[in-house]
């Protein structure tokens, strides 16, 4: 019991730490999106523009709007609020399921119940990073006019292909199950403290 303890209280520590270091970045970054937002769009141009198409990057000649930008500017800052808050609300659910479990109680009534959270907000998570990942896509897509950027008279088409990562429903699925578990632990503690 001593060793689950003591484990949970470094990573009560971690989990403190990252909290305030996941906050400050994305309050960072999302004031640096709203500056640029605010006093940057439509008044200036960027020479030149370097973009990664999965393993290739390529350095784009010529002068680009900033107008241009504004709508993936804004689906950055909502990345950037959306995953901030959920992250830092993770985190928070974490530090609640090992709290107990630094005081050497790993069935406190509260950590299947947090579990159960936790499981949902993975849930969240995972459905709302699927859609702005879908949507950032398609916005990079028209800001660089990506097939604009190939010859012609050599590429016929060039179009987005949606590939998301849906691994978050197995994390769901199996955070539910570890919360049943917990909950069935925390009904035999009780038990045992009645008996007691």
């Amino acid at each position: 019991m001593d060793k689950i303890a003591n484990t949970s209280k470094i990573i009560l520590t971690v989990l403190k730490v990252l909290f305030w270091v996941v906050a400050a970045v994305s309050v960072i970054a999302l004031a640096a999106t709203a500056v640029v937002l605010l006093f940057g769009g439509g008044t200036g141009s960027i020479d030149g523009f370097s973009i990664t198409l999965g393993d290739y990057s390529l350095l784009l000649k010529g002068q680009y709007s900033l107008q241009r930008f504004v709508p993936l500017l804004s689906i950055t800052l909502a990345n950037a609020a959306v995953f901030g808050a959920l992250s830092c609300y993770i985190i928070r659910i974490l530090q609640a399921i090992f709290e107990p479990m630094s005081h050497g109680k790993p069935f406190c009534t509260n950590v299947s119940a947090a579990l159960k959270k936790l499981s949902y907000a993975v849930l969240i998570f995972g459905i709302v990073g699927v859609a702005l990942q879908t949507a950032t896509n398609n916005l990079f897509f028209d800001a660089f006019d990506i097939p604009s950027l190939f010859a012609a008279d050599k590429v016929a088409s060039c179009s987005i292909a949606e590939v998301s990562d849906v691994s978050f429903l197995l994390w769901f699925v199996l955070l539910r199950l570890i919360s049943h578990i917990f909950k069935y632990g925390e009904t035999l503690q009780q038990l045992s403290d009645e008996t007691l």
